[in-house]
């Protein structure tokens, strides 16, 4: 019963919505930009559910993001969105519900267009000396987690590879003022300075 009220409800909040989510990064230093389609609807007859041994309950099969990839996306019965690796290991918890899932897709479309920052240190050192970010608990959870200020985006999310699991800080500014504010964090960190640097 909790599997059909699932599959029911996912079905009429979130059937038929489909975006385009844009991603930026700086990769050896030359900016890389995607773009990846999600839809939100399942298989209908052919979706397919399984039983969760570890966490109680079900989870079923979504069409989710439009990419040639080995793993599934999938919905499970206590809200999560999850995913399975390979397509038959056991089900991993990747956001805690939808919205958190849509919020967040949100917010990285939106910094698509801002300057993104080298990936790793010394940039999530320099992110230490920022002032103003404040949590976006919508668009957050444990393995993610999304911090603004007026200029400045960072998002902090953990990599999905068991054998060397890691946080990543990914960066983002606006503006000149933005720009400023990370340039000076990161002469701050590179230097060992302590003290904050505020937004202009």
């Amino acid at each position: 019963m909790d599997l059909i009220i699932r599959l029911e409800g996912f079905e009429q909040r979130f059937g038929g919505l489909r975006y385009v989510v844009r991603h930026s990064r700086l990769i050896g230093g030359e900016r890389y930009e995607a773009a990846r389609e999600w839809e939100y609807n399942h298989l209908g007859v052919r979706t397919a559910a399984r039983q969760d041994p570890r966490r109680g309950g079900w989870y079923f099969e979504w069409i989710g993001e439009h990419v040639s990839k080995p793993c599934r996306d999938l919905i499970h019965t206590d809200g999560s969105v999850g995913t399975d690796i390979n397509g038959s290991s056991p089900y991993l918890p990747l956001a805690p519900s939808v919205p958190h899932l849509i919020e967040s897709h949100a917010l990285a479309d939106n910094v698509a267009a801002w300057r993104p920052w080298p990936v790793g240190n010394p940039t999530a050192d320099a992110v230490a000396l920022l002032d103003g970010l404040v949590d976006v608990p919508e668009a957050s959870w444990g393995s993610s987690r999304w911090r603004l200020s007026d200029s400045v985006a960072v998002m902090d999310e953990d990599t999905w590879d068991s054998q060397d699991p890691r946080r990543r800080t990914l960066v983002w500014s606006r503006d000149e003022a933005g720009h400023r504010q990370m340039r000076e964090a990161l002469d701050a960190s590179r230097s060992g300075a302590g003290g904050t640097t505020g937004a202009s």
